[in-house]
């Protein structure tokens, strides 16, 4: 569901703990490979009950290290600061966070093939009490999107021009705390990460209405960096062995 702005806006000088690898030979000399992600969006990537960071593309991350020979270092970084100034900075070697593949950001970054194709989806309170339907009613609804998302691209270009006002959240969770409280009548998520909100909170959420777009997903690297090679090598090896469907069996497909 990532979108990012084109904006002139660059990470502070002094980041601590800033990694400047670029490359697989820079990588292995250091036997680490550092991720950035925004483990808010379950079940792709979200801090479990012991605070570590988990989830479908956490397991992919962890297979690209193995396949280097390093070790992953994962760090929870906003997705207003990962995308892309995590990257393209150096902070992180590799981004991986369910960001959507576009053309705009293919200017500024690297991306693995996709690994993941997703759709936008309207996540509403169970039963839907505010009637919400997309595309037979929006006007004079209350929509939420996290900022810089692909979602928030898409509300602003459909719903809003319908008469949809845009509520526009920095954190997915208090967008779904809106939502289970009736402030809003929608927010804007992943279909995968609506099949599992009613898995773990059965009785509190469900979608409503027409899928609002598709999209594909994809690990980001820097500006040419051949990482993005050797993320393809291992998603090519994880789809070949049955790793790739055991994961999504794991993480996304419904028991």
């Amino acid at each position: 569901m990532k979108r990012f702005v084109m904006i002139a806006a660059v990470l502070g000088v002094a980041v601590a703990g800033v990694s400047r690898a670029a490359t697989v030979a820079e990588v292995k000399k250091k036997g680490v490979l550092v991720l950035g992600t925004d483990p808010t969006f379950a079940p792709f990537e979200f801090k479990g009950p012991d605070g570590t960071i988990q989830g479908f593309e956490i397991d992919i991350a962890r297979a690209v290290a193995r396949d280097l020979g390093v070790r992953l270092e994962i760090r929870a970084v906003g997705f207003g600061a990962l995308m892309p100034q995590a990257v393209t900075s150096g902070r992180v070697d590799m981004a991986i966070s369910a960001i959507t593949i576009t053309p705009e950001r293919a200017k500024v970054v690297s991306f693995s093939q996709p690994y993941f194709r997703s759709a936008q989806v309207f996540i509403v309170r169970a039963g839907n009490p505010g009637k919400f339907a997309w595309p037979a009613s929006v006007k004079g609804k209350v929509v939420g999107v996290q900022g810089n998302t692909t979602g928030q691209f898409v509300a602003n270009d459909t719903l809003k021009p319908k008469g949809a006002t845009i509520k526009v959240y920095d954190d997915f969770a208090a967008g779904l705390a809106d939502v289970r409280a009736g402030r809003i009548a929608a927010l804007i998520g992943d279909a995968p990460t609506v099949d599992d909100l009613k898995k773990r909170l059965p009785g509190q959420f469900d979608k409503a209405g027409a899928d609002l777009a598709a999209e594909d997903y994809g690990m980001v690297f820097r500006k040419g960096s051949d990482l993005a090679a050797a993320a393809n090598r291992t998603l090519a090896r994880l789809k070949a062995s049955g790793e790739y469907q055991q994961l999504l069996n794991k993480w996304i497909v419904q028991k």
